[in-house]
């Protein structure tokens, strides 16, 4: 019996672990990544180059209106916060936050998920190391759960879509080494907020800082491209 999953995929570090989680669970995989107005999209790259890697059944980039995701700092020209601490990272929702993401990549899961008769769906959200995001807490991936099992044809008789976030209560240090022991290439993926024209990583925004601490803690190199003023050895 083939087992498919629709896997989220943006192109970063913990969507490809999750991905690669997805692949040893023994699920087919349906990669969905966007372009929703980003203002770098060196992350669509790297989630085309992850996917073929993985060798997934299908991956789809869905375009979306940018409109629709203005006030961003990642859609739009706002600074993206720099050198920012754990601490200052989990004590507000930063500039970084995309309105409602998460919530309408789900759904669009959802449907996906409907066509092509898959019950699971996949997504790399984490509470631990993460940046203040209200989309990446346990609740909303309850409430989302709660969602699926009302929403859809196949729900209502009886065989409704599971959401699974398989990273949610990892540290980026345990993703990095989970990665690793699945075989992700992390060195395809690509996690920064604020890339150069070529891009390579800045280092500073909160992502570099937090994946570059997960690598530090495995006591290996990130094998991502930075800016070369950037060090990011040990």
């Amino acid at each position: 019996m083939d087992r498919k999953a629709v896997v989220l995929l943006s192109g970063g570090l913990d969507s490809a672990t999750t991905l690669y989680i997805a692949g040893e669970k023994g699920f087919s995989t349906h990669a969905l990544s966007f372009r929703y107005g980003q203002q770098h999209t060196q992350e669509l790259k790297s989630a085309s180059a992850v996917a073929e890697a993985a060798g997934v059944i299908d991956h789809i980039t869905i375009s979306l209106d940018a409109r629709l995701f203005a006030g961003s700092a990642l859609t739009g020209h706002a600074a993206v916060p720099e050198n920012r601490s754990p601490g200052e990272m989990a004590d507000m929702i930063p500039p970084t936050y995309v309105p409602a993401r998460n919530t309408v990549f789900l759904a669009m899961s959802l449907a996906y998920a409907e066509v092509i008769g898959a019950r699971d769906i996949f997504i790399g959200v984490n509470t631990v190391d993460y940046s203040g995001y209200p989309d990446c807490r346990p609740e909303f991936i309850a409430a989302f759960q709660s969602l699926a099992e009302l929403a859809t044809k196949e729900a209502v008789e009886g065989r409704p879509a599971r959401i699974h976030a398989p990273l949610l209560n990892m540290t980026k240090a345990r993703i990095i080494q989970r990665g690793l022991e699945l075989g992700v290439d992390y060195s395809l993926t690509h996690s920064c907020y604020n890339p150069d024209t070529e891009g390579r990583s800045c280092g500073r925004c909160d992502a570099c800082i937090l994946r570059l601490s997960g690598f530090a803690e495995n006591g290996i190199n990130d094998p991502a491209a930075y800016q070369p003023e950037m060090n990011n050895g040990l």
